[in-house]
């Protein structure tokens, strides 16, 4: 009789994000306004909200998304705010009001994207973050 093997196949999310924190006072439209004239996209808001599930206390709690596919260029951004509906996105980034998230980043170098945010009109700061500190990015991938 022989034996039979076992092999276990194991899925890694292999898809690359860049994800930018934010600070400003505009509105949620006003920032994608911004950000559409100075990097040349066109983000829109989606009907949908994400729904992302508090691990600790089980809520879903739902975030406004504006969300723009590069086709010429197979580029993905997103751009939420962290605060909305007293709740946080991500509650150890308080000082964060929006997240700029950038999938399979083909268009810009970091440095170009963080130039170019940081001379748009209502931005106070912009950062780069690690986006595997973030788990509200296995929600974005359409």
């Amino acid at each position: 009789m022989t034996k039979t093997k076992k092999h276990q196949l194991i899925f890694e999310n292999d898809t690359d994000f860049e994800v930018f924190g934010i600070s400003s006072a505009y509105i949620d439209y006003r920032l994608a306004w911004e950000l559409n004239s100075k990097l040349s996209i066109q983000l829109e808001k989606k009907n949908e909200k994400l729904l992302i599930e508090d691990r600790k206390t089980k809520q879903t709690n739902s975030f406004f998304l504006y969300y723009f596919f590069d086709e010429e260029n197979l580029t993905k951004y997103y751009l939420i705010r962290n605060k909305q509906e007293n709740k946080l996105l991500v509650s150890d980034k308080q000082f964060v009001d929006y997240f700029l998230c950038i999938q399979d980043n083909n268009s810009f170098s970091e440095e170009t994207l963080l130039s170019e945010m940081r001379n748009m009109n209502g931005v106070v700061a912009v950062f780069p973050l690690e986006s595997e500190d973030f788990e509200f990015i296995e929600y974005l991938d359409e």
